[in-house]
Order: structure tokens, then sequence, then C-alpha cells
């Protein structure tokens, strides 16, 4: 096993596709998404989970949405997932929708290997099933 890097992770939220598009008859989703940087143990909570942002929701948006929002986050030693949560935006309490996490130390590598940012499309699970795509520019440096 070997432990992270610290440095420097830029993220940007291009779009999503594929996703749950109605929550009752006539209630289209309203997503955004989450990113929490974390050490592999994220259920755990508190210690265990770095630096979070999220997007802006897009009301009424249904299963398909365009972010085109970026993020940078100090990435510590230990932090070396992502979780990537999608959340419809409710009034009372959001609903997570679907989750997957990355792996930063391979993100790392290919970042590396091309000297710049790359693109990935990552599939969403909730419950075992698929729950939509995300696609992500993602840039960890030293």
């Amino acid at each position: 096993f070997v432990m992270g890097v610290e440095g420097h992770l830029e993220v940007e939220v291009i779009s999503l596709s594929g996703a749950v598009s109605k929550t009752g008859m006539f209630d289209k989703t309203d997503p955004y998404i989450r990113i929490t940087l974390h050490d592999g143990q994220y259920d755990l909570g508190g210690i265990h989970q770095g630096e979070t942002a999220r997007t802006e929701t897009k009301d009424n948006a249904g299963g398909s949405a365009t972010f085109k929002e970026s993020f940078k986050f100090r990435k510590p030693g230990n932090m070396d997932f992502l979780r990537v949560d999608l959340y419809d935006d409710n009034v009372t309490i959001d609903s997570l929708l679907g989750s997957l996490d990355l792996d930063l130390r391979q993100i790392h590598t290919e970042c590396a290997a091309k000297d710049k940012a790359i693109c990935k499309s990552e599939v969403l699970e909730s419950g075992g099933k698929d729950a939509g795509t995300v696609a992500l520019k993602l840039l960890v440096t030293k």
C-alpha cells in the first residue's frame, strides 16, 4: 500500500446523463453533484472526510444536466479518494440518487503520463444499480 501524495486536485463537473428524471408523477428531479475528498473510509465520516464542494442545483433538469463547474482542492496525503454524489434538491431533505468513488492515485498516474487533465465518464450506482453517468475533468498534481 502506497501512501498518497499531498498535492492539488482540480475537478470540473461537466455533465450528468441517464439519471432518474422523475421522483413523482409530475416532479422532475433537480439534480446537483457533491464531491468530497476522503481516505477510503467515507462512511465513517468525521476525520475520514476532507474538503467538499457542490454544484448549483439544476431545477427541473431531470436525468440530464450540464454543469461545467470547476473546483480546486488542496489534497492531503491521506485523502486518496473522491466521492461523487448525485442528489435531488428537495424542499425538506435532499435525496441521494447515486454515488461513486474515484481513486486519485490512479488519476494522478494518468495525468502525469499525459501531462494534462483527463476526462472521465463514470457510472453512478445506487443499491448496485446504474444511476446515471457523470462526466468529469480531473487533474491531480503534486
